[in-house]
């Protein structure tokens, strides 16, 4: 079937439910194995703090080096009906299968590190495969330029529900049954074990597999002078800049958010209700930065997007020093409001780049593309951790005391002052983005009249 010529054109909304539920499962791995996983493994499964942190530390390294390999296996072996349904399918026996024993140490052995290494290995290599294949899919299905933000924004609204729904699993779970972290864990391990496969087939029963350009049985050129090639692409090159520069300031306020809530907020037990008021808000938000980008242009609307976060990270400032905690609250909710429009508009800007690399080279390497993106986005999430973490320890921050009041003032500004620099940075790299609606419109007919050549397939 030959993909639709009106380049505004809508995926219905049954299909687009039907792709996004994939993100649940997705979401299922990251956030457990970087926030549950690490402290059950250290201390009730024996391992010690020194081996889960080389561990994960190696586990983490490994995620990063895999994301580009994956993306051009992903792009370079097709098969006849299609580009992307095949690598999720690979990725189902990685995860959930993996999901079974790394999930489910036994309680009160001796986990073994090695095998552990082992486990967080096939699982991030699975998840790279679903996470590159899930995305690159997405740039194929919606072409239109509106058409994308909405289905990224859409992505992204799931994507925050799923997050929401981890973190109040355990919770739900001990409405009828006692609670401890191996339960904590293995509640989410059966959650991914069951819901991936449920989401699999009900994405590929809805949703086909279709691309502008010919599906080609044969393997796509993606050497490396055609790989360097793709890169030499300067707006390519700021949208990953975008990307690093949000992962940096997402990445500082996540990294203290809990120091800033107990020990200044006062919130000792409450922490993670206030996180569910973020996401809740980013939500709500979402819509709102998709209305910006529809009715302007994409780096526009996430322009106005940074500089709302910017605003909101000074705008927290006094209200940490002076205010109350009710106001606390409303603030984080002011916050996560701009949270999901970097995720959402920014990969709708990679789809974009994927066609003007397409027409330029005759190749779609949305699977390179994504992949280098999301490699972008954990360096950026890395240098977080490093540069929160340095600046505290430089003004001598204890984390076992947060609400050390020698240390209220520097706290405050790590949590803040770093944000607002790289939001700022990411508005000015905003300014006179060429890849406009008007030039994917072109990208587009190019790409259309050579398909009318050699027709799409269909899954």
């Amino acid at each position: 079937m030959n993909p639709p010529k009106d380049p505004n054109h809508r995926l219905p909304l049954f299909r687009l439910l039907a792709y996004c539920s994939l993100t649940f499962p997705i979401v299922a791995v990251g956030l457990p194995v970087t926030t549950y996983l690490p402290p059950l493994y250290a201390s009730q499964a024996g391992l010690g703090l020194a081996a889960v942190g080389i561990v994960f530390m190696i586990a983490r390294v490994w995620d990063v080096i895999s994301d580009p390999i994956v993306g051009i296996v992903v792009d370079r072996y097709q098969w006849r009906h299609g580009r992307r349904k095949a690598w999720i399918a690979v990725s189902i026996p990685m995860m959930c299968i993996t999901a079974f024993f790394l999930f489910m140490p036994e309680r009160g052995g001796q986990a073994s590190a090695g095998f552990l290494l082992l486990q967080l290995l096939i699982i991030y290599t699975g998840w790279t495969f679903l996470q590159t294949a899930h995305q690159a899919w997405g740039a194929d299905l919606a072409p239109g330029y509106d058409d994308r933000s909405r289905l990224f924004g859409a992505r992204e609204i799931v994507n925050a529900c799923g997050t929401i729904f981890i973190l109040a699993l355990p919770a739900l779970v001990g409405m009828r049954f006692e609670v401890d972290a191996y339960t904590e864990v293995s509640v989410m391990g059966w959650f991914l074990i069951l819901a991936l496969p449920a989401a699999v087939v009900l994405a590929f029963v809805f949703v086909p597999d279709k691309t502008i350009s010919p599906v080609k049985v044969e393997r796509q050129e993606m050497s490396l002078k055609e790989i360097a090639a793709s890169l030499k692409n300067s707006t390519l090159w700021r949208v990953l800049l975008i990307e690093i520069a949000t992962g940096v300031g997402v990445g500082v306020t996540a990294a203290t958010f809990l120091f800033v809530a107990r020990g200044i907020a006062g919130f000792e037990s409450g922490a993670s209700t206030v996180l569910l008021v973020f996401f809740v808000a980013s939500i709500i938000g979402i819509p709102l930065w998709l209305w910006f980008s529809k009715r302007l242009e994409k780096h526009t609307a996430l322009m106005i997007a940074c500089l709302y976060s910017l605003t909101g990270n000074i705008m927290i400032i006094p209200v940490l020093l002076f205010g109350p905690t009710w106001l606390f609250v409303a603030m984080i909710a002011v916050m996560g409001i701009g949270f999901g429009a970097p995720q959402a508009l920014l990969r709708s800007m990679m789809a974009d780049q994927v066609d003007r690399e397409d027409v330029r080279s005759g190749v779609n390497k949305a699977g390179f593309y994504f992949a280098f993106m999301s490699t972008a986005y954990k360096i950026g999430q890395a240098l977080a951790i490093g540069i929160s973490f340095l600046l505290l320890a430089l003004i001598g921050f204890n984390p076992e005391e947060p609400g050390d009041p020698s240390h209220r003032i520097g706290l405050i500004m790590v949590f803040t002052v770093a944000p607002i620099l790289v939001f700022a940075l990411c508005a000015f790299l905003c300014r006179n983005y060429p890849l406009t609606r008007q030039a994917h419109r072109e990208d587009r007919e190019i790409l259309e009249a050579r398909a009318s050549v050699a027709p799409a397939s269909d899954a």
